[in-house]
């Protein structure tokens, strides 16, 4: 027999001995007792057994809650390992081994994350351990050539690990469960820590986005150590170090534990407690998943409240959510705090006597600040089997006293009034800031056809305590009920969750917006400093650029980059100092009318200002200044975002305008006001900026009209506003390649007629696209279909209240052997001219204006009007959009429109057959530009 043959017998045999003793182990577990299921659980020293004596994790003594004849313990913790070694070191990958379906794995990590990812800085005593992860959820990563194993290693973030670990948990048929980490016996103005950096915070995060139970132990351990006083009195707890509790401590971590575990719904326990466990009370609050604080060094807005703040756990159930999940945006994430501790379906009564308030009131430290708003459940029986969470009507100090029938317990029932007094005078004596808030209105409406108020009752008394009590007061109630009357009842109805009174994702951001313009519209808002700029919350704000910072003005510096937390700041990467001779400044802002008033000069230079908005849209040209020479100027802008109002349950519409690719990003379509300074040495020394109710002339079209956001490129439409004074807006809705088909049909119209109101104008040119048959889906004809879509946008903006005006489009630059323009337009100008007629809608007859325009300037000199070096025949330069403008607003001014008395001073008329020199014109270029044509021809 050869080796070879020898050999592949020997491997066959041990491969059939192998699957003998697969077999015998398979019909020996088959006789055996069925396994029991096992919870298991994965950290740190905090919950690893340790010595036992004067160092013992909380998972040692956490067996004894639970019936060993059911489920089995497994302690897998390990001392010294963050989440990142747990994994690299093959704890975990051995933990998993075990893990059956129907297990549960409790995942604990954090206090050892912070460290180094490979090396102590220099100077460290520190031992070189090399377990850090990188800090966040995010994707980062690091590649290292790790110290201590002295393997290339990828080193990810924190919320890469535990993301992993929760996969792999859900693909053995396990329940994960998060815990936040264990307090330390740290003290600090008499407080003790709660919680180790961002960990917690970060773990709650990450269960929010996984969906998984999260059982927040550091606070309810921290609130049984903190009335102890000192650290001295911990140390039974910790005899060894701050960090590491002895038996005793261990014991009250784990028992928080079980509570934590037995409070949620459903409990992933129920049937394995052994009679230790029966006895422990399950925490009320842990199903809830309701948030932490992120960061202790920083203050704090605590939210309390009922559904319509909060609703169930927080995560948009059923669709409905409370406006506390989005106050956030509304402030500067790394200067504040935002915690959301409302819990729905309670009172101002019930939320106060449950354990809710309880640890608001621990976890409030001075600094912070308290917004409460109550009322939708006080007005309900003061004692009944179910709820029993009325309060006496009114603020005043009448008591009831009953023996409540759901917690069988004796209880003097308050007012409303009283209630939040006690809520306000606790914070007060906690360093804390209150501020009231009415409730929200429900969407019950009136006769006529208004949202029902509650001034004489709940709303009333909040504001009652308020002022009694001197507390900023938001009234909400009204608020709110102005927005919901101002879109009526067609657009309120898809903005609730339910019949009329949870609100849905729109409907609790609306809210949302409203407490965060309630708060800026204080006569003294505490939290001022602490909320992102938004222009679109009534008050004016006001930016001071130079050295000498003007009063009441936030003073803006050269490192002040544009970003959400803050709201405001230089962008597109130009810094404002730069040889660019041009310089951005963006700021957040709702879709609105702007008008922003801005002072122009400089101490010690002349300067030289035009003023474009958006993309490119022209508001001042070439203001001057001389040295030591201030002047100021008054414009308005419009801007708006893609978002629409979403349309009812079951009705055809959108959420979002369509944009094409080249749209999506664009300064015009975006969440910001972007104002672009540019000329010869452009200086501006203050920015006012304030919302402003003024008509608004809609533009829609095609290519010809847009907002073009690359030169060389550029419409009549961008350069209009720079002929009207600061009382109208022009909003450009217009884009490259559309069609009245496409712009119906792409959500562009509906987002111009969800804004358009009385007193407003819509100019509408289209042809140039849609006269195509090669584009079958959108074309139209002349005599009919055209005509037909025309009246339809004539219709709707007189429906609304708004002046229609019809544009004919400019002709292409096509000349004929004569030297004359040769018209591509068919048969729709004069279509065009037909409808406005019969429906007797101002004409804007700018074809033939185009065509002196373009003969005037002759075949010579006529490319200069256009893009690309006069390659392009249909799309303009800035000179030629800025004469097509002229010939615009030359025709306005004659006509019978309201619009010609809002037509600038210095506008003096202006005849196409006579244009500017084209060689002397002169523009501030923007600095960005692009060589690809505007869709359509």
């Amino acid at each position: 027999m050869s080796r070879k043959t020898l050999t592949l017998s020997l491997r066959v045999a041990s491969l059939l001995l192998v699957s003998l003793f697969h077999y015998i182990a398979f019909t020996q577990e088959d006789d055996s007792e069925p396994r029991l299921p096992h919870i298991f659980v994965a950290g740190d020293s905090t919950a690893a057994p340790g010595d036992g004596t004067d160092r013992m994790g909380w998972a040692t003594p956490f067996a004894e809650f639970f019936d060993e004849t059911k489920v089995v313990v497994e302690n897998k913790a390990r001392g010294g390992r963050s989440s990142r070694t747990f994994i690299t070191e093959g704890h975990w990958g051995r933990l998993l081994l075990e893990v059956d379906p129907g297990d549960v794995v409790i995942i604990q990590f954090g206090h050892n994350d912070s460290g180094a990812v490979n090396r102590e800085p220099e100077g460290s005593t520190r031992p070189l351990r090399a377990r850090g992860s990188i800090p966040g959820l995010g994707d980062e990563s690091v590649e290292i050539d790790n110290a201590v194993t002295g393997k290339h290693e990828v080193v990810y973030t924190y919320g890469h690990y535990m993301r992993k670990m929760v996969a792999d948990v859900r693909s053995k048929g396990a329940t994960p469960v998060f815990l936040s980490l264990t307090s330390r016996n740290l003290w600090k103005d008499g407080r003790l820590e709660r919680g180790s950096g961002q960990y917690g915070y970060w773990t709650y995060r990450l269960a929010k986005e996984l969906d998984v139970p999260f059982i927040d132990i550091t606070n309810p351990v921290v609130d049984f150590y903190e009335p102890l006083g000192t650290k001295e009195a911990l140390d039974k707890y910790f005899p060894k170090d701050y960090v590491h509790t002895g038996p005793e401590g261990a014991m009250i971590n784990a028992e928080t534990v079980v509570a934590g575990l037995k409070g949620l719904r459903p409990s992933p326990v129920d049937g394995w407690l052994s009679a230790k466990g029966e006895e422990v009370e399950a925490d009320p609050l842990s199903w809830l998943t309701l948030p932490i604080t992120a960061d202790g060094e920083k203050p704090t807005v605590f939210l309390i409240g009922d559904s319509t703040v909060r609703n169930g756990r927080g995560d948009g159930s059923n669709g409905q959510w409370g406006w506390g999940a989005f106050l956030d945006r509304h402030f500067d994430d790394t200067e504040i705090n935002v915690v959301n501790r409302a819990v729905g379906g309670l009172s101002s009564r019930t939320f106060f006597t449950g354990p809710y308030w309880a640890r608001v009131k621990t976890m409030m430290k001075p600094g912070d600040f308290l917004i409460m708003q109550f009322g939708h459940n006080d007005d309900i029986a003061l004692n009944d089997a179910k709820r029993a969470r009325g309060t006496i009507k009114g603020v005043g100090e009448e008591t009831e006293e009953i023996d409540n029938m759901l917690t069988g317990k004796h209880e003097v029932v308050h007012t409303y009034g009283w209630y939040l007094r006690q809520y306000i005078e606790t914070a007060k004596e906690a360093g804390v800031t209150p501020l009231v808030c009415s409730l929200v209105p429900r969407k019950k409406w009136t006769e006529d056809g208004k949202i029902r108020r509650s001034p004489d009752s709940y709303a009333g008394w909040a504001k009652q305590v308020a002022e009694e009590e001197g507390v900023g007061f938001i009234d909400l109630n009204s608020i709110v009920a102005d927005k919901y009357d101002a879109l009526g009842k067609k657009a309120v109805d898809p903005l609730f969750g339910d019949a009329h009174t949870h609100t849905s994702l729109e409907g609790a951001i609306l809210n949302a917006e409203c407490v965060a313009e309630g708060l800026r519209a204080l006569e003294s808002n505490p939290l001022e400093e602490f909320m992102t700029v938004n222009i679109g919350y009534g008050k004016p704000v006001t930016f001071s650029f130079g050295e000498e910072a003007v009063e009441g003005a936030i003073q803006v510096s050269p490192d002040d980059v544009y970003d959400a937390e803050s709201g405001y700041g230089f962008d597109l990467g130009i810094e404002p100092d730069s040889d660019e001779g041009v310089f951005y400044f963006s700021v957040s802002a709702m879709d609105g009318n702007y008008r922003l008033t801005m002072e122009f000069g400089d101490d010690e230079e002349a300067s030289e200002n035009t003023v474009k908005v958006e993309s490119r849209r022209l508001l001042l040209e070439k203001v001057e200044t001389k040295a030591g020479e201030f002047v100021t100027r008054s414009v308005i802008a419009n801007t708006r975002d893609s978002n629409l109002i979403p349309p009812e349950k079951f009705a055809p519409g959108g959420t979002e305008v369509v944009l094409n690719d080249r749209e999506i990003g664009k300064l015009h379509w975006d969440d910001k006001l972007t104002i672009e300074f540019n000329g010869t040495n452009p200086k501006v020394r203050s920015l006012k900026i304030e919302k402003v109710d003024v008509p608004t002339v809609y533009l829609i079209g095609d290519s010809t009209v847009t907002d073009q956001p690359y030169e060389p490129a550029a419409s009549w439409g961008q350069m209009l506003p720079r002929f009207l004074r600061d009382e109208i807006a022009v909003s450009n809705h217009a884009e490259s390649g559309e069609t009245m088909k496409s712009f119906i049909t792409g959500l562009r119209l509906a987002k111009v007629l969800e804004a358009m109101k009385e007193g407003d104008y819509l100019f509408v040119q289209f042809t140039h696209n849609d006269q195509k048959k090669q584009w079958p889906q959108t074309y139209v004809e002349a005599d009919s279909t055209y005509k037909a879509y025309l009246n339809v946008l004539i219709e709707e903006a007189r429906l609304r209240g708004a002046t229609p005006v019809l544009v004919t489009s400019m002709e292409r630059r096509i000349f004929d052997k004569k030297g004359k323009i040769k018209s591509s337009l068919g048969d729709y100008p004069k279509a065009m001219r037909e409808v406005a007629k019969k429906a007797k809608v101002t004409l804007i007859d700018l074809q033939p204006m185009s065509v002196k325009l373009y003969e005037a300037l002759g075949e010579e000199d006529s490319p200069k009007a256009f893009s690309n070096d006069g390659k392009d025949i249909t799309h303009h330069n800035n000179y030629g959009a800025y004469e097509l403008a002229k010939c615009v607003i030359e025709q306005v001014s004659k006509s019978k429109l309201p619009l010609a008395e809002l037509i600038v001073d210095d506008f003096a008329g202006f005849d196409p057959a006579s244009p500017d020199d084209v060689d002397t014109f002169d523009m501030a270029a923007s600095p960005f530009s692009s060589d690809i044509a505007p869709l359509g021809n």
